[in-house]
């Protein structure tokens, strides 16, 4: 069949899964709906209306099982307010805002009402018309105000630090690879902005729920949230990342990405170190040999997949690995660049002045969005040689690659695997190892890259430490979470990609809840109170870090 006549046929189909229920999503919401027990309680658990098969399923099933452990009140956020696009005609964006917001939205809440008890708040909502205005005048005082692009990300609105999640969500539903301070809809995310801050406040101060569920942290939609729930001294999980079931998240760390700054040390208390080793080198051989190990489960194909495409001189040189531009750019802390857009082009910039030979390598994942930027990246620097995403870095350090540059990408670790030492620059998941220089600011890493052949750390030393932390970032778990973790999996594999699991996602989770690892997870996650020492009604009620 022709492959513009399928994708025709497909269209529908996924326009009416937006508002009306589809077989999996009723299997799971009977699910719930057998399972949820009578009960009346103070004790709020917030969970975001996550338009998406698993974390309703995941959300459904933690609700679930605390329940069985001490009656709770479930509520939800309802957080959906940008689309991606939206801005390119007014009415597309009254569309969006007016119609299929509220429709699509309405079917969600529907569902995730078969385990919850109401709707806390929305990040949408019309019943407070003066104070979206006053909210709109403030947004247009604070868009004036930002002379330039780089003032950005450090905007804080009402004690709350919200210019990251405002660049990141111009970025990704704009969409657009860097930020037009000028542009419309950069007001209009601003305005949002203020409108989230208020909700958030009013509905954490005042319901003050004993537990916050997010999927992640990054946007306005998560972050807001997340950030405002902090302050307030309610315990938030993610559940964001491929490394742990969830994370608790602080003031200090807000990030759903893991916290990676001790993993060297860690490594140094551990017994059978050269075990532990051996685990990693197995796990990094069926990533190199084209494989999809548990830490790269969320990419669509592997970067070591070779071809038969012509591996170029990169002898002496440096290659950059882009990453998704509308990907979100601050999901680690202390990006040095605004965005990707930024950092590529000042690295570039900086290569060329110095005559450093560089070669540029496209993300083997990337949305298509980003092939328009790499041809916009190709007409300002007409001379920069691409590299073809099929050649795998394998290939590249075997063809004599000296340095690899990313802003915070795994690639990073493999290379150091290879005997190829990096660059990068933000808080990203290598920062305690010696294989990859971090940059703290723009000249510290215009410097690292006109150094960019100078290392002390032998290839040997290199692949150890690269070894030490897949081992740390992707094993370091007892027997019993690694099948929570591979079980889970499975089911973030069901619910996206139905046609690998032959069970229906309702039996999965069933599954899950009779793990010991998901059982130790629900009873550590709140403690029972006795009645002699429940908390005031002014007070957090008690929990336990997750042991995950």
């Amino acid at each position: 069949m022709n492959p513009t006549i399928k994708n025709l046929m497909v269209l529908p189909s996924k326009i009416c899964s937006r508002f009306i229920r589809t077989s999996r999503e009723i299997s799971l919401s009977r699910y719930f709906s057998q399972r949820r027990l009578s009960q009346s309680s103070k004790d709020v658990v917030l969970v975001q209306c996550v338009e998406d098969l698993y974390y309703f399923g995941l959300f459904g099933q933690i609700i679930s099982s605390l329940r069985e452990q001490r009656p709770i009140r479930a509520e939800q956020f309802v957080l959906k307010s940008l689309r991606v696009g939206e801005s390119r005609s007014v009415i597309g964006f009254l569309v969006f805002r007016l119609f299929i917001n509220r429709s699509a939205g309405r079917k969600w809440v529907g569902l995730y009402n078969s385990f919850c008890d109401g709707v806390g708040y929305r990040s949408m909502d019309l019943s407070h018309p003066i104070d979206d205005v006053i909210d709109l005048c403030r947004s247009i005082a604070c868009w004036r105000k930002l002379s330039s692009k780089e003032m950005l990300p450090s905007l804080v609105i009402d004690s709350v630090p919200v210019g990251d999640l405002i660049n990141d969500s111009f970025l990704r539903f704009k969409p657009a690879p860097t930020v037009d301070i000028k542009d419309v809809y950069l007001l209009l995310v601003i305005w949002q902005t203020y409108r989230d801050v208020r909700r958030a406040k009013n509905y954490f101060v005042r319901i003050r729920p004993v537990l916050y569920l997010t999927s992640y942290s990054t946007y306005i939609q998560h972050g807001i949230a997340v950030r405002v729930a902090l302050q307030c001294g309610v315990r938030v999980y993610s559940f964001g990342n491929y490394q742990q079931f969830s994370k608790e998240l602080s003031v200090n760390d807000w990030m759903h990405t893991t916290n990676p700054d001790t993993y060297a040390r860690d490594f140094l208390l551990f017994e059978n170190q050269e075990k532990k080793l051996a685990e990693a080198a197995d796990g990094l051989a069926t990533r190199m040999a084209g494989g999809i190990d548990s830490a790269t489960a969320y990419m669509k194909k592997s970067a070591y997949v070779e071809s038969s495409d012509a591996v170029p001189d990169v002898r002496g040189a440096l290659v950059i690995f882009l990453h998704d531009f509308f990907d979100s750019p601050h999901v680690y802390r202390d990006m040095v660049f605004p965005d990707f857009w930024e950092w590529i082009c000042f690295t570039i910039d900086t290569l060329k002045k110095a005559h450093i030979p560089f070669f540029i390598k496209p993300h083997p994942n990337q949305i298509s969005l980003s092939d328009g930027v790499l041809t916009d990246l190709k007409h300002r620097y007409p001379d920069v040689s691409i590299i073809s995403p099929g050649i795998t870095n394998k290939q590249l350090a075997n063809a004599g690659l000296t340095c690899a540059v990313t802003v915070y990408g795994t690639v990073a670790h493999e290379m150091a695997y290879l005997g190829v030492p990096s660059i990068a620059c933000a808080n990203h998941p290598h920062v305690s190892f010696q294989f990859c220089k971090t940059a703290k600011s723009k000249s510290d890493y215009a410097d690292a890259l006109l150094k960019y052949a100078d290392t002390n750390v032998e290839k040997s030393e290199m692949r150890r430490q690269s070894l030490i932390f897949y081992y740390m970032h992707n094993l370091n778990q007892s027997a019993e979470d690694k099948a929570f973790r591979d079980a889970v999996s499975r089911f973030r594999n069901c619910c996206h990609n139905p046609s690998v699991e032959n069970m229906g996602p309702s039996t999965l989770l069933s599954g899950i809840a009779t793990l010991p690892g998901f059982k130790y997870y629900i009873s550590s996650l709140i403690e029972t109170p006795n009645d002699t020492d429940r908390p005031h009604a002014d007070m957090p009620v008690t929990l336990h870090n997750s042991a995950l």
